[in-house]
């Protein structure tokens, strides 16, 4: 059971492409690129697809194009991460975004870095979540709850003070689950759309702001469609991708 210790501050922030053939032709969305090719910078603003994209230097703001600006921050702290800082809560750490419009997909993929200072007991530590929709747990004995379309429990061998890459992704009908870049779970999967409007928490549960994730946070990305194995094993640090 989680236990609350000391104040924090609360920040309220508040709330046809021409071909050159003469034929017009609705323009695409962006695609990947090829296998063997750099990637983008994490945050590329470029990238129609990327919803949300925190790198947790210094700050809680996404740096996506989108820019989201927290609801309420409280009780955050920065420190040495997997690539610069990394977001650590305290006790009663709570980072809360407004929901919006851009956070519906009916592809999504969330791809983050963890680095669990324990593991859960009798409990959970809570990544991202939002009452219903897509969300990312650590569960007792280093087990990753991934849910898109489908909650599925998977054994990913997370330990604590070790840094772990997961990434979990659905296309309405498959959900898979990476862990440092290697694909460890693939299931049916209902569509990824859910109701209503909660906010979104990094690093806490939704709606109570309890289960804080004791650790590190980096790199969370959010996009609105699947990243290819590729980009995921890329993601991960892997070479050879």
């Amino acid at each position: 059971m989680d236990t609350d210790t000391g104040p924090g501050v609360d920040t309220d922030t508040g709330p046809g492409v021409d071909t050159g053939t003469g034929t017009d032709e609705p323009e695409q969305p962006s695609q990947p690129p090829p296998p063997g090719e750099d990637l983008p910078a994490l945050c590329d603003a470029g990238d129609a697809s990327l919803i949300a994209c925190f790198r947790f230097e210094g700050s809680p703001d996404d740096d996506s194009a989108n820019g989201f600006k927290p609801e309420r921050s409280r009780d955050l702290s920065y420190v040495p991460g997997k690539d610069g800082q990394a977001l650590k809560l305290g006790r009663r750490g709570d980072l809360r975004f407004r929901h919006d419009a851009a956070w519906a997909a009916a592809a999504m993929t969330i791809d983050v870095w963890i680095n669990p200072a324990s593991l859960p007991e009798d409990t959970r530590y809570a990544v991202i979540d939002s009452g219903g929709k897509p969300s990312i747990f650590l569960m007792p004995g280093g087990v990753v709850r991934c849910t898109m379309g489908v909650e599925r429990n998977v054994s990913a061998g997370v330990v604590a003070g070790k840094w772990t890459h997961v990434a979990c992704l659905s296309d309405g009908q498959t959900q898979i689950l990476y862990v440092n870049g290697v694909e460890v779970d693939r299931s049916p999967s209902g569509p990824v759309l859910a109701e209503g409007e909660q906010p979104i928490h990094i690093g806490s549960d939704e709606p109570s702001g309890r289960n804080e994730f004791d650790g590190l946070i980096d790199s969370l990305r959010v996009f609105r469609r699947t990243l290819t194995p590729q980009e995921v094993c890329a993601a991960a640090g892997n070479d050879g991708c």
